[in-house]
């Protein structure tokens, strides 16, 4: 497993740096204007139907199920694989034809309070970023047969290469003066990784040649793995789509703001918790009950005095954060101050966030995905309800809460269920002291904007965590696990 996150990080961290350079250059060329409200409607519509039909078959029922088979009946997990990628197909057939003939009702359903204009650009960008439908979904397949013959080279380079087409993209929009163009970047990018991914898994033998038979007692046991997460994707897809439609209720340039502030807060959850998670799904399936809570009681103390000190700087320090990333060029004052809203709510919860993902992949991989289904949708409805109830009093600054506050419920629900409830609380409560003196002391600073600011929040964070790290034995006996 570890050497599994160690590969996962480092791939994530090299798309990270390559989506952090989109993002700074997507603020300084267009900032929250209509081509980045446009991006984002767009690859909402594009991904939400299709993480809607498959991201729980795919990480929840075909990659447990091949991986048990792999050592079982080889053939039959041939049959698992030939079929799911038969499927896919014929998904991406109807999704991609469907959402050529029906963007413009597909952008007015995700964003209904975008001017005629925006909402206009908006479906050509829908238009052309439906094109990588089905590489997207034949790839995303490719990568969980690699995981399951523990392989993670194909799902490390996706970010990296993902990242890549769209800044190729974006500076080619930016010379031809076309931002449809950026829309391109994305299928594009998927096209590349279906053809490599597929000569990925070929030369290393992991592509079968035939199945052995089976097919219809393999699809209703994966449907037994799945059925119990069928209403999450819809929950999940609709918080996504109520998001949306909540930003663009507060401005066309909230709904652009909003990405610039996740893409901050989920970069450290995608370097940290998504390998956890990844790996988890591998090496977490068939341990016994008392192996996987021991396992998880090693990991979660040391998550948390990570994320802990970033959730205090995301929070107190988000106007600094936002300045230094994305304020040069188009990116003005306002949306500094509106992205600046969400990432302080985003910060909260960051360290919610983090846990709650490995906890639920660690549901997953004990195939007890009813009771991950129930703990997502547990901070999901949160979410949901949030939103829809505090917009209009709060203004941006919702949208980073009610995430925040999802998933605080979700890491709770998860937690109590794999019996590490009371440990997650625990270590908790030790930082919340911890982090109100970090904030205390943040707040005794001068005012200051961009790095000055930064600088000094995130100094300020360091030596209170620092400090209690050194003076607390439990935090130092973490701290050295940590860097061994």
């Amino acid at each position: 497993m570890r050497d599994a996150v160690r590969r996962l990080v480092l791939g994530g961290l090299v798309g990270k740096l390559l989506g952090l350079l989109r993002e700074v250059l997507l603020a300084a060329a267009y900032g929250t204007g209509v081509p980045t409200t446009a991006a984002r409607v767009a690859q909402t519509g594009t991904l939400v139907p299709v993480d809607l039909f498959t991201a729980d078959v795919l990480t929840a029922g075909f990659l447990p199920l091949h991986k048990e088979l792999l050592t079982t009946d080889p053939a039959r997990a041939a049959t698992l694989f030939r079929g799911v990628r038969v499927a896919l197909r014929w998904l991406a057939a109807v999704l991609t034809l469907g959402s050529l003939a029906l963007a413009p009702a597909v952008v007015d359903l995700l964003a209904p309070g975008l001017a005629p204009a925006t909402a206009a650009t908006c479906a050509q960008f829908l238009r052309v970023m439906a094109l990588g439908i089905p590489s997207y979904l034949q790839f995303s397949l490719l990568s969980y047969l690699e995981i399951s013959h523990g392989g993670f080279r194909l799902s490390s380079a996706r970010a990296t290469a993902q990242n890549l087409g769209m800044l190729l993209a974006l500076g080619l929009a930016w010379v031809l003066g076309e931002p449809v163009v950026l829309a391109g970047g994305f299928a594009a990018a998927y096209l590349v990784l279906h053809a490599w991914g597929y000569r990925s898994v070929r030369a290393r033998g992991f592509l079968p040649a035939a199945g052995g038979g089976g097919g219809r007692e393999l699809r209703s046991r994966l449907w037994r793995r799945v059925r119990p997460l069928l209403l999450l994707p819809v929950v999940l897809q609709g918080s996504v789509v109520a998001e949306r439609v909540v930003a663009s209720l507060m401005g066309d340039e909230v709904v652009a703001a909003v990405d610039y502030a996740r893409f901050v807060a989920t970069t450290g959850v995608n370097l940290v918790a998504v390998p956890l998670g990844l790996a988890g799904l591998a090496a977490l399936a068939g341990l016994g009950t008392a192996a996987a809570r021991e396992r998880l009681a090693a990991i979660l103390p040391g998550l948390l005095l990570v994320v802990a000190p970033v959730s205090v700087v995301l929070a107190v320090g988000s106007s600094p954060v936002v300045e230094v990333l994305y304020a040069r060029g188009a990116f003005d004052a306002a949306a500094v101050a509106t992205s600046a809203s969400v990432l302080a709510g985003l910060g909260l919860g960051f360290w919610a966030q983090s846990c709650a993902y490995v906890l639920v992949k660690a549901l997953n991989a004990a195939d007890r995905n009813r009771v991950a289904a129930g703990s997502l949708l547990a901070g999901l409805v949160v979410t949901l309800v949030l939103n829809v109830a505090l917009h209009a009093w709060l203004g941006p600054v919702t949208l980073g809460l009610a995430s925040s506050a999802g998933a605080v419920v979700t890491a709770a629900v998860a937690a109590h269920a794999l019996g590490v409830g009371a440990l997650l609380w625990r270590w908790v409560g030790a930082c919340v002291p911890v982090a109100g003196a970090a904030w205390l002391l943040c707040g005794r600073l001068p005012a200051a904007s961009g790095w000055p600011g930064l600088l000094g929040v995130g100094g300020c964070v360091l030596v209170v965590f620092g400090l209690a790290a050194a003076l607390l034995p439990p935090w130092r006996r973490v701290v050295r696990s940590l860097v061994r």
